[in-house]
């Protein structure tokens, strides 16, 4: 037993008091004896645990409620057909423009091909 540490409890004790502040004294609210009774009765009782099925079961619809109401309120809607048209004539004028960006580009080809003189002639 000579190798076992002996601790001193009392001792241990002051200390905690000298570093942990009293707590300040509370009196419980009017009624709090008795609602704490009556639970207690209920509940040794069995009295509303065959309800309990039936409050998870309708919070699990609640849930089941919002998170569908979510989904449809998440879906993206399918664009007006006035905007996808407008949407198609803008690439089809972009794609004309570039159409006669290319030819003005092969006509100023075109246009200089005179002026080249041949190979191996300053």
């Amino acid at each position: 037993m000579s190798d076992r540490i002996q601790i001193d409890d009392e001792g241990l004790l002051r200390e905690a008091r000298e570093v942990v502040p009293p707590l300040p004294v509370f009196e419980p609210r009017a009624g709090f004896a008795t609602s704490v009774a009556l639970a207690a009765r209920d509940q040794r009782l069995g009295a509303g645990s065959g309800f309990h099925w039936l409050r998870w079961a309708a919070g699990g619809l609640a849930v089941a409620g919002v998170a569908a109401a979510a989904l449809v309120m998440a879906r993206p809607l399918p664009p007006p057909v006035e905007l996808l048209l407008a949407q198609r004539l803008d690439l089809y004028e972009d794609m004309a423009v570039l159409q006669h960006q290319d030819a003005l580009e092969d006509l100023e080809v075109v246009s200089v091909l005179h002026e080249l003189q041949p190979e191996g002639k300053p």
